[in-house]
């Protein structure tokens, strides 16, 4: 049995989110089945944390374990990138790990950024990337709140 750790970019505009659900396309699901297709065995991959519909992601975690050991990682890379790019998902690295390693679990961090463009007209080249809000925003009040979110669990407050 070997461990795998993709880094993994995505634009989460036209998905349900991270995890597998009844109705919809979801990061998890569209890369488990290409590397259940590609390894050629039943792919569980295990996510450093859940992302909600249209959520996008920069540098996600995620790992899997596989009964054979990938020989060419450069070579696996593209692989899967061939079959899912054209989705908006991207992997940008693969690396064996120990078993021990958990994707949820090993993080060290987790970095939330979220976008609000302030002004009359929507954006058109950063439209899904963000908010848009005409009416003007009390800034002072917004780092007030901001300050509940500092520490070691932001989402909790939601």
């Amino acid at each position: 049995m070997a461990r795998y750790q993709l880094i993994i970019e995505y634009v989460g505009t036209d998905f349900r989110g991270w995890q597998i659900q009844k109705k919809g396309s979801t990061i998890q699901g569209l890369i488990q089945e290409k590397l259940t297709k590609l390894l050629k065995e039943k792919i569980i991959l295990n996510g450093s944390g859940r992302t909600d519909t249209g959520v996008h992601a920069i540098e996600q975690s995620g790992h899997f374990d596989t009964k054979n050991e990938i020989i060419d990682l450069t070579k696996f890379l593209k692989s899967i990138n061939h079959f899912i790019n054209d989705k908006g998902v991207s992997i940008l690295a693969i690396k064996k790990r120990s078993l021990k390693f958990h994707a949820r679990h090993s993080a060290k961090q987790r970095i939330y950024k979220y976008i609000i463009f302030n002004r009359f007209s929507r954006p058109s080249i950063e439209n899904k990337k963000g908010w848009h809000i005409i009416k003007k925003l009390d800034v002072s009040l917004m780092k007030k709140g901001a300050k509940k979110l500092l520490g070691t669990n932001p989402s909790a407050t939601f």
